[in-house]
């Protein structure tokens, strides 16, 4: 367990948030989509509104993959005083270096959570088949990509996922009237925060389409805000 500071950040005042709106006692959480960057140039962040906390009574902690976020403040004396006191705990990314986080607090009441990226190594996904008809998104998981790959064998489709990057390929040749020619095709995007990065799945079913699933995750565990 790692104590961050909290520090008050004013040069961020015109940077613009991820909005938070409150409904039924629970913060609601808008995403925003970023362009696509490399991942060496990206750093992870996230936004929480704590409310009408002064930075000395907030205080931040890393513990077993996330970011316990506590905030306390009496009005007046412990006897006889008011306290306003609220939790948050956000779930760290697998590849986020939780060793540098950062806590930067703002002067609406944001708390903004910065720390780069790690680079791992390459994962190579296994593609296996599927019988009858392809996988459709559920509640438990989600569909993170979904294409024909029909005119192409097993061997030429290779799935890969590194630093939070999931990349689909493949090339095939043929030879028609005397000539080689050479079909292939590339897909890639970030994986969302939302899934699992560490179980991800790769089916083909018998039509020929690929489907790359994970299972779904929330990323605030637990939200709690007491009067």
């Amino acid at each position: 367990m790692s104590f961050v500071p909290v520090l008050w950040n004013h040069f961020m005042d015109d940077w613009n948030p991820m909005p938070v709106s409150w409904g039924y006692g629970r913060p609601v959480i808008q995403r925003r989509h970023r362009p696509e960057t490399s991942l060496a140039d990206r750093k992870w962040t996230y936004n929480v509104k704590i409310g009408d906390f002064d930075a000395q009574h907030v205080k931040v902690k890393v513990e077993d993959g996330k970011v316990i976020i506590h905030a306390k403040y009496t009005d007046g004396n412990d006897e006889w005083g008011d306290t306003v006191e609220r939790t948050r705990t956000v779930q760290i990314p697998e590849n986020v270096d939780a060793e540098k986080i950062h806590s930067f607090m703002k002067s609406d009441g944001t708390m903004m959570l910065e720390a780069p990226y790690r680079h791992s190594e390459e994962r190579q996904l296994q593609v296996v088949p599927q019988e009858g008809r392809s996988l459709v998104s559920s509640d438990s998981h989600s569909n993170l990509m979904k294409f024909s790959v029909e005119n192409y064998r097993p061997e030429e489709v290779k799935v890969s996922c590194k630093d939070g990057m999931l990349t689909a390929q493949g090339e095939r040749k043929r030879s028609e009237d005397g000539h080689e020619i050479r079909e292939s095709f590339f897909r890639q995007m970030t994986v969302p925060r939302s899934v699992d990065g560490k179980n991800i799945q790769c089916f083909r079913d018998d039509e020929g389409n690929l489907t790359i699933r994970a299972p779904t995750v929330e990323d605030v565990e637990m939200e709690e805000a007491k009067k």
